[in-house]
């Protein structure tokens, strides 16, 4: 009885010694794609051959950042290192808190962006264009060339992840609407998403949520546990989106690809 208790005690010490990854932030949801994801208890096990995966289409749960190509992802109460090359809607931006405007208290992704040696009037075009391009439906934009200020009352589809035949899968949950003001001068231009709100524009069985700055939405009859990991989910990909559409709103003004992690729009 003895030995087995030293052998208990021992393989426990080993898998704490194991464990050296550190939860850092709070957690995210993303999705494994079409290949299956191994899971490593150290940065050590990385060097064999996985004995654990997460399979094709599931959920992982993210904890921490490890890098650009690892991630930290929870299951069942252990930590593990996951290839984010692996998950099909990682973001590494996503970890960071919602920007809030200090005067209006909603969530505001904004910013200033030099373009040398382009009038106003050109860029004024391209807003226009990338606006006309990436908005095909459902929109409202009042333009004043003289002033050189768009505004767009826009909207974009979200979806929510149900499984089926034991399969998670996408599933129309309505639009999430927003503002985009967008200033522009000889030589740079300004922009600002703002007034995130969710729509869920008649989806079956579930409630427009409102505000994204909500903690909290009564997307199903009730605000709780139930609807909770679906708000959360619905306001990372919508929040991931809307600077996704910064990025190419850059690219589409400056007529350059954008470089990860290069220099912030605000630092001017």
């Amino acid at each position: 009885m003895k030995s087995i208790l030293l052998f208990c005690a021992l393989a426990w010490s080993f898998a704490a010694a194991a464990q050296r990854l550190v939860a850092t932030q709070p957690p995210l949801t993303y999705h494994v794609g079409l290949q299956k994801a191994p899971l490593y208890l150290s940065y050590r096990d990385t060097l064999r051959q996985p004995s654990l995966y997460l399979p094709s289409q599931a959920e992982a749960i993210v904890v921490g950042q490890a890098g650009p190509r690892w991630a930290i992802a929870k299951r069942e109460g252990f930590l593990y290192l996951i290839p984010t090359q692996l998950l099909s809607d990682y973001d590494p931006d996503d970890a960071a808190p919602l920007p809030l405007d200090p005067q209006t208290q909603r969530i505001a992704y904004q910013g200033v962006v030099q373009v040398p040696g382009v009038s106003q009037a050109d860029l004024y075009a391209r807003a226009v264009a990338w606006i006309n391009q990436t908005y095909t439906a459902d929109k409202e934009l009042v333009q004043n060339p003289s002033t050189g200020e768009l505004v767009l009352k826009g909207a974009r589809p979200v979806s929510v992840r149900s499984e089926y035949a034991g399969v998670l899968r996408p599933s129309y949950a309505g639009v999430v609407r927003h503002t985009l003001t967008v200033y522009v001068k000889d030589g740079r231009y300004k922009y600002i998403f703002t007034d995130l709100a969710h729509d869920a524009l008649g989806t079956r069985n579930m409630q427009s949520g409102g505000p994204l700055e909500q903690s909290k939405a009564n997307l199903f009859g009730y605000v709780g546990l139930g609807s909770q990991k679906t708000w959360l989910d619905m306001k990372h990909d919508a929040t991931r989106d809307v600077r996704h559409l910064a990025t190419a709103l850059q690219e589409a003004m400056t007529l350059q690809k954008v470089k990860k992690g290069g220099k912030d729009a605000r630092d001017f």
